[in-house]
């Protein structure tokens, strides 16, 4: 099943590589702009507290509360860049339209949603992993050196973990479009009943993903690979 979605999704590039690359490249584009101007909502609430004199702690919490908004607020549009471009993907591998008016609406139209799925697997990262990173600061760190890579190692599958029973989330979401929550259990339910291929084909996407962390590799990986390892999951969660 593996290579029959990474053949289908390579297919489908091979078609129309831009209609993949552009909404690739979106995502980063875009989630810079949105961080750069609330970094500016930030520097002019700064410089208009100043004016009207308010200084030291007051400051300190309004500044503090307007960035905790800002952050709940990117975080919402940091859903929905995401969630527009597995859209893109889905559209691209059905022939339709891509382009960035469709991208921006489904983004703002859906970001609302997307955040929730967002938020309950960050919830279920916190914890799952919270406890047992807990233990290690408290009981263990500064005693071994060698319980660093262990419980790092140790850390790292259990982040897997998670990742991978939300990894259809989002494409649950698009595909089907149903609501957040049935979108988690159609996604649950899909990798229960699909389990080993699941992990294979999820497996093949992370590895994939690790490698647009490489600088310079990343040029060729993230714009190329990346696009055709996201639609593999989608073909193989279509075809399932």
């Amino acid at each position: 099943m593996l290579l029959n979605s990474v053949g289908g999704a390579l297919e489908n590039f091979s078609r129309d590589p831009v209609a993949f690359m552009v909404p690739t490249l979106l995502y980063p584009i875009l989630m810079v702009i949105t961080l750069g101007a609330f970094m500016a909502v930030v520097l002019i609430a700064f410089l208009v507290l100043t004016l009207i004199g308010i200084s030291g702690d007051i400051m300190m919490y309004a500044l503090g509360a307007v960035g905790a908004v800002l952050l709940i607020m990117y975080s919402v549009l940091a859903a929905g860049y995401k969630g527009a471009m597995v859209s893109e993907y889905n559209n691209a591998t059905e022939g339709r339209g891509v382009g960035l008016s469709h991208y921006l609406n489904y983004a703002m139209g859906n970001c609302g949603a997307l955040f929730f799925i967002s938020m309950v697997k960050m919830i279920i990262i916190m914890f799952v992993t919270m406890p047992f990173l807990l233990l290690y600061y408290f009981l263990l760190s500064g005693l071994w050196e060698g319980w660093t890579y262990i419980f790092g190692a140790m850390w790292l599958v259990l982040l897997f973990s998670v990742e991978f029973m939300f990894s259809f989330s989002f494409t649950a979401y698009v595909v089907r479009r149903v609501s957040p929550i049935t979108a988690l259990i159609i996604a649950f339910n899909f990798i229960k009943e699909r389990n080993v291929k699941a992990l294979i084909t999820y497996a093949f996407y992370a590895m994939v993903a690790a490698t647009t962390l490489i600088p310079i590799i990343n040029f060729i990986t993230y714009p190329v690979f990346y696009p055709i390892a996201y639609t593999s999951l989608i073909l193989f969660f279509k075809g399932g």
